[in-house]
């Protein structure tokens, strides 16, 4: 299984390369990031940064019901650390790993810390659905591709909101008795000296997958996980400014091609790899008509500052937490 994972991953990054470099001209992609106003760069870095203390702020939310006070800048580098992760292994195991280091160092049960960063992803797919329809009330111009992300943004809400509610049901007291029974039944998998601990890891799971927030707090995340992304939006809109297909492009015309990018980004090819270059040269050709060369170069400076910006802090943050690869090795054993 472990083998067919890694053939499948190194299948989708290649046949994604190839669709992306495909009729690209080299030197003149060259010539088009050279001629690039450095500023556009550079205030995309910025943006790019500043959303991790955002994201970092957020996760506190969901956390507070484990532990209310966390300090911002250790939720941050665990962010940052997840981010980094994902970039040199494959399969996402930096969402899985950021979960268990955190809840380590705090002291809160693993179970609590996984549920926190599912909720986190599926809270992104709501907010990013949400946004995108908005958008679609101020773009005028519709291009086939637009009207197959407004197809699938119209299937992929309610689905969303769907299993939302299905935690919810999963902790309702009288169901979940019968959740209880089923993880003790399937825990007969297990070896019987592991048994206990993956009862209590399955149970705190599940009711760690219900928010169970103030109404205040609730308030202050769904704000916050709006922010997120509507902070980070103008930022892909500044730098597609220095590009001809983007100079009379507004913000909200950004949103489209945000919306493909962020979705590649849940293909689980380490550092993005192939599914953001196919999917941003896609967009920008099929939402912008953008030629062949821009589309390339900006796609490839991009996901370069992507890399930069998820790369830098994060390594600082792993090397300063100490932490060792071989317990990284270990948690993404145990999600294999």
């Amino acid at each position: 299984m472990k083998y067919l994972k890694i053939v499948i991953i190194v299948g989708i990054v290649l046949v994604s390369m190839f669709f992306f470099l495909k009729n690209v001209d080299f030197a003149e992609v060259s010539r088009i990031i050279s001629s690039i106003n450095p500023i556009y760069p550079a205030v995309f870095l910025l943006g790019l940064y500043v959303q991790f203390y955002i994201r970092a702020y957020r996760w506190g939310l969901i956390l507070k019901p484990h532990k209310a006070k966390i300090p911002i800048f250790t939720i941050y580098s665990f962010t940052v650390i997840g981010f980094f992760l994902n970039t040199i292994f494959p399969g996402k195991i930096g969402e899985a790993a950021r979960g268990v280091l955190l809840a380590g160092e705090q002291k809160i049960s693993r179970s609590y810390g996984l549920a926190s960063v599912v909720l986190e992803r599926l809270i992104d797919s709501l907010v990013m659905v949400l946004l995108f329809i908005i958008s679609l009330f101020f773009i005028h111009e519709r291009t086939p591709l637009l009207n197959k992300l407004r197809t699938l943004s119209f299937f992929a809400l309610p689905l969303i909101i769907l299993v939302f509610l299905f935690f919810y049901f999963l902790n309702i007291p009288q169901v979940f008795a019968y959740v209880e029974r089923f993880i003790i039944f399937i825990s007969r998998l297990v070896p019987s000296r592991l048994r206990e601990r993956a009862v209590s890891f399955g149970l705190k799971f599940v009711k760690g997958l219900r928010l169970n927030l103030s109404p205040l707090d609730s308030i202050k995340l769904l704000i916050a996980s709006m922010i997120v992304w509507a902070f980070l939006i103008p930022f892909y809109w500044l730098l597609m400014k220095g590009f001809d297909f983007g100079a009379n492009l507004s913000p909200v015309e950004a949103m489209p091609y945000f919306f493909v990018v962020a979705a590649s980004a849940s293909i689980p090819t380490p550092g993005m790899a192939g599914s953001f270059d196919a999917a941003s040269r896609l967009a920008l050709q099929e939402l912008y008509n953008a030629d062949t060369n821009p589309a390339a170069a900006f796609t490839i400076l991009c996901h370069f500052l992507i890399l930069v910006i998820m790369v830098v802090p994060g390594f600082l943050a792993f090397w300063m937490k100490g932490i060792n690869l071989n317990t990284i090795r270990s948690i993404k054993n145990k999600t294999d």
